[in-house]
């Protein structure tokens, strides 16, 4: 490609940023000499609190480049995992150790630096107690070293990394240092305070520590990429920029013109044929630099501000087109982008954030304009907040506004209490949403949590935010009991916990009672075992029909499932894991059902050869009779089927700058014996004279991404890409035939190269 020699021109051009020092896992520099040193750490996973036998000493200290942590870990290098993984792998099985620090002290805001024996980097950050943030991507660096006796880990963080106060001559800081150890599964700490607990951030230990004066710090970020497809023929060139400017008075600018939201990490493989979108994680480093201000969510079923919306499939109106016909074939799936805008600013206790983006017009379609305003203040445990969002979309003449207040405080070590209330204006319809919780903890061993969801029957966020679903009521909870055993025995602790919970439309339309207790043990070598079970209680499915007026739900009978899984010890270059579920429900009298069955399996595999080199293989496996699918306005069909979904990857690193990584994943579903079925207005489901056919639908994609590491946030990377999926009907075909099929008709065969710098 033409590009080729201007990225591989720019990327020899680049030159990396010298620090004052080594930043290499050995502390000889004059500095570690007069470092302050602390050696008392505490056990806080098992949450015992006991004093710590893990010998372990962390040295700090700053000068005007940042702060400098030096971990000194004693340690067998035989019980030592100290494979590499790709940033922000939380879930590995590797020694690793974590800095903790909130720079202004006042429980507003605190960031994650964790780095894994063998060099690999997470970090996150943490606001209202212990509410993480995974997707931030922070421009510090850390090496690693191992020693006879011990490993030794050495962490530098710039003062420009975070919004802070500016604040000369010392600056309390609230800080806490933790260790992992692979072989054992335990966790110890300076602070008293594990990541699980509703103060964590609170709790960490209070330290002063020589500030300077804060600087102004502007980074660059221009980007060059070129990517052909080779199946559609379509060949994008594109060069960008983003900037961060921070004040050093507390205040950011963030901006990017013409950006690249085209990913290098691809989406998961989803088969969903529900009435629920998928939520989808954004991957773009624009959208997860400096933006947890704007983050107001409830797990997954609520996202406020949900950026993947921004740059999304673009609005279409073909049937007022000139030309319906090629507006129809000229449809695209994302939009690109003219410009996005963030400012944040904070001011002691209160932060303020702005956010915009305009996307692209196009021939058959015009660019949507996005709006985000938010107010945040934290005071003694309390946290209040105002958002607003609003959406213009020219080509459907459509607005949308949503205006959001969010409120918790931590009452004490036992009791915190949270809410979200929003009203949202959208397509000349309003409504109201609310979630309240309360979690009480009488002991440091026992939790127990509730809460409250009520979203209206209109209520509609999703042209810049995600809601699972509307028009849903939900009340219930979770307790939890943790028991932990002593030095002596094999079991190092038990969960005993309990969910339950009822949830109906707005209209009292009961969609299920149920109560779900399980039991998870965790031995001392790190074996871990499960069991469940579940019942649900009979109701009104109100999502399947889409709501349609003439029959707006379908009566569902009771179901219970039980099951367990098994993962394997962490301490191994091998890992495995297994899951097995069986879930029944009654019959349905109103046709000729057998009763609802559901077999579900997954087995997982993890190598770990090298420690350079890991590899995964996972299988699930699900089978279900009477399974109910939509076909149209009350129309259902009633069908036997198998799905098999299979992923595989593999992660080779050389050295601290190369990384090759390998993915697929392929899902193959079969749907057979189709019974064709209708609701009434009832809600019963009858037999219909509709005809419905079996079906397979199969998906498959595979992706090989080869990154190279310039400088901290500067990267090259290589990609290639290959989709396909398939919907067949009335074929009879085995699972391989179905992947088969999927895999030699692509939607898409994509080579593409990007470059992006840090200057």
């Amino acid at each position: 490609m033409k590009t080729l020699n201007l990225i591989l021109s720019l990327s020899i051009l680049f030159a990396m940023e010298t620090l004052a020092l080594d930043i290499d896992g050995v502390l000889d520099e004059p500095e570690w000499v007069d470092a302050d040193s602390f050696s008392t750490f505490y056990d806080v996973f098992p949450y015992t609190l006991e004093e710590s036998n893990k010998k372990t000493i962390v040295k700090i200290f700053s000068n005007e480049n940042g702060i400098y942590v030096g971990f000194i870990n004693s340690q067998d290098p035989n019980s030592m995992g100290s494979y590499k993984h790709v940033r922000d792998e939380w879930n590995t099985k590797t020694d690793r150790n974590a800095f903790v620090v909130d720079f202004d002290g006042d429980g507003n805001t605190a960031y994650t630096f964790m780095l894994s024996l063998g060099n690999s980097l997470l970090d996150s950050t943490i606001r209202n107690g212990n509410d993480q943030s995974y997707d931030w991507n922070g421009d510090w660096v850390g090496f690693t070293k191992v020693n006879n006796e011990n490993w030794v880990s050495e962490i530098f963080i710039p003062w420009s990394i975070g919004n802070m106060l500016p604040i000369t001559g010392k600056r309390t800081i609230k800080f806490g240092a933790f260790r992992y150890t692979a072989f054992d599964g335990n966790l110890v700490g300076t602070a008293k305070t594990h990541p699980e607990r509703d103060k964590y951030m609170y709790q960490l230990n209070e330290y002063e520590i020589d500030s300077y004066p804060a600087k102004r710090n502007i980074n660059y970020f221009p980007y060059i990429v070129s990517a052909n497809d080779s199946v559609t023929g379509n060949e994008i060139n594109k060069v960008g920029i983003e900037i961060f400017y921070n004040t050093g008075t507390g205040k950011q600018i963030n901006a990017t013109f013409n950006p690249d939201f085209g990913q290098v990490e691809s989406d998961d493989v989803v088969v969903n044929f529900s009435a629920e979108e998928t939520l989808y994680g954004e991957k773009r480093a624009f959208f997860n630099e400096n933006q947890t201000i704007f983050d107001i969510t409830d797990r997954d079923r609520l996202k406020i501000m949900h950026t993947r919306r921004i740059g999304s499939k673009p609005s279409y109106n073909c049937s007022q087109s000139i030309n319906e016909d090629l507006c129809n074939d000229s449809k695209q799936e994302y939009s690109d982008l003219d410009y996005a805008l963030r400012y944040t600013q904070k001011e002691g206790g209160t932060e303020y954030g702005f956010f915009t983006a305009s996307e692209q017009d196009e021939d058959f379609s015009l660019g949507r304009s996005y709006y985000a305003g938010r107010i945040k203040q934290e005071n003694n445990n309390k946290t209040l907040g105002y958002m607003i969002t609003y959406t213009d979309d020219p080509i459907l003449d459509r607005t949308a506004i949503v205006n959001t207040i969010d409120y918790d405080h931590i009452v004490s070590d036992k009791l915190r209490v949270s809410s979200i209330l929003l009203h949202a204006e959208a397509d000349n319809k309003s409504s109201l949403g609310y979630k309240a919780s309360l979690r009480y903890k009488p002991t440091k061993d026992d939790n127990h949590n509730f809460g409250i969801h009520y979203y209206g029957d209109d209520l509609d966020i999703n042209d810049m935010g995600y809601l699972q679903k509307n028009d849903w009521i939900s009340f219930g909870g979770r307790s939890s009991f943790d028991r932990y055993f002593s030095n002596e025995s094999k079991y190092k602790n038990i969960e005993y916990s309990i969910r339950y919970g009822h949830q109906s439309d707005t209209n009292g339309n009961t969609i299920e009672n149920f109560i779900n207790p399980k039991i998870e043990i965790e031995l001392k070598d790190t074996n871990e075992f499960a069991l469940w079970g579940v019942y649900k209680s009979s109701g009104k499915n109100t999502t399947i029909t889409r709501k349609y007026f003439l029959s707006p739900f379908v009566k569902r009978p009771a179901r219970y499932s039980f099951g367990g899984s098994y993962d394997s010890m962490n301490f191994s270059n091998f890992a495995i894991g297994a899951r097995l579920n069986f879930e029944r429900g009654d019959k349905n009298t109103s046709w000729a059902s057998k009763g609802y069955k559901k077999t579900w399996a997954s087995a997982s595999y993890y190598f770990f050869p090298k420690d350079f080199l890991t590899m995964g293989l996972s299988f699930n496996y699900r089978d279900q009779k009477d399974w109910l699918k939509w076909v149209d306005k009350n129309y259902l069909a009633a069908y036997d089927s198998t799905e098999k979904f299979l992923s595989f990857n593999m992660n080779y690193f050389k050295g601290d700058k190369h990384e090759l990584r390998l993915k697929g994943q392929f899902v193959a579903l079969n749907a057979s014996n189709p019974t064709s079925l209708m609701s009434n207005e009832q809600g019963y489901i009858i037999r219909s004279d509709q005809k419905v056919n079996p079906f397979n639908v199969g998906e498959a994609a595979f992706q090989i991404r080869y990154k190279y590491e310039l400088a901290p946030l500067s990267n090259l990377y290589i990609v290639y890409s290959q989709g396909g999926n398939i919907f067949e009907e009335n074929i009879e075909s085995d699972s391989l035939t179905i992947i088969e099929d999927s895999w030699n008709e692509p939607s898409g065969k994509i080579f593409a190269i990007k470059l992006r710098l840090r200057f």
